[in-house]
C-alpha cells in the first residue's frame, strides 16, 4: 500500500507502484530521488535527482523509474507560486541534478521525519510556506468552505449562487485568480478527501459517497484520469 502524507498545501506520497499511464492533473508535481529518477515527457524521459513538473503536464513513469519519492503541490498555494515564479517561468518542467546532504532513505522513516525531510528540502530551495495575501476574497472564501467540506460535494452552479455571481463570472474570476478552472479544484479536493477516507481505514465505496462523487466508478475514473493508476493500486485492492 502506497504511504500518503497529507500536509496543507502538498500531498506526499511514497508509490507502491512502479508504472503509470500518461496522464495530467492540476497539481504540481516535484519528484524526489536519490539515485536519480525518469519521468516520461512527450517524447522525452526527464533525468534528475529532483524534478519539477508544472500542473496540466502530461507525463507518465514505467517500470523502475527510480523515484522514492513525491509531492502532489495545491496550485493556489504559496509553495507553488513560488516554485512556478522562481524555477518554471512559463516552463513545463526543471530538473536539478543533485540532492542536499540532508537527504535521506525516505522508505526507512517514519511520518514525522519525512514531513521534517519535505519541509528542509522546500526550505534549501528557498520555498517557503506562507499565507497568500494577494487573492480576492471571494476567491478565498470559496476556498475556506471547500477545504472545510462545506462546498465540497457543490456544484459550480450551487457555488455561483450561493456568492451571488453568475457562473461565468464565478468560472472567469476564480481561474484568474487561483489559476486553476474551479471543477478542476473540486475535483483535485473530493480526489484528496477520499484518499483521507481510505488511508483511516474507510472503504472506497463509502470514500466516493462523502467526498462528493456519483459514485465508486466515478471515483475510480476521477483517480485513473488524473493520476494514471487505479484506485485500488494506490490502496491495496480496498473495495
Amino acid at each position: 500500500m502506497s504511504r500518503i502524507i497529507f500536509q496543507k498545501s502538498y500531498l506526499i506520497l511514497l508509490p507502491s507502484y512502479q508504472m503509470t499511464h500518461t496522464h495530467k492533473h492540476p497539481f504540481l508535481h516535484l519528484f524526489f530521488s536519490k539515485k536519480g529518477c525518469r519521468i516520461c515527457f512527450a517524447d522525452t524521459i526527464l533525468k534528475g535527482n529532483i524534478i519539477l513538473l508544472d500542473s496540466n503536464v502530461p507525463h507518465m513513469t514505467k517500470e523502475k523509474n527510480g523515484c522514492d519519492f513525491f509531492l502532489l503541490i495545491d496550485p493556489t498555494s504559496s509553495i507553488a507560486e513560488s516554485l512556478r515564479k522562481q524555477y518554471l517561468k512559463e516552463a513545463d518542467y526543471n530538473i536539478f541534478s543533485r540532492l542536499p546532504d540532508i537527504y535521506d532513505e525516505p522508505d526507512k522513516m517514519s511520518d514525522d521525519e519525512i514531513m521534517d525531510l519535505t519541509e528542509k528540502l522546500l526550505l534549501n530551495m528557498q520555498i517557503i510556506s506562507t499565507e497568500n495575501d494577494n487573492k480576492d476574497k471571494r476567491v478565498e472564501s470559496i476556498i475556506t468552505n471547500i477545504l472545510s467540506g462545506k462546498w465540497l460535494s457543490y456544484s459550480v452552479e450551487q457555488i455561483a449562487a450561493a456568492t451571488f455571481l453568475s457562473e461565468s463570472r464565478l468560472s472567469h474570476l476564480f481561474k484568474a485568480d487561483a489559476k486553476i478552472s474551479l471543477k478542476s479544484y473540486l475535483l483535485m479536493r473530493r480526489l484528496e478527501h477520499a484518499y483521507h477516507l481510505v488511508c483511516s481505514g474507510k472503504t472506497i465505496t463509502y470514500a466516493a459517497c462523502e467526498s462528493g462523487f456519483a459514485s465508486p466508478s466515478h471515483l475510480a475514473y476521477t483517480c485513473q484520469k488524473l493520476t494514471g493508476i487505479a484506485m485500488s493500486e494506490v490502496f491495496n485492492n480496498k473495495k
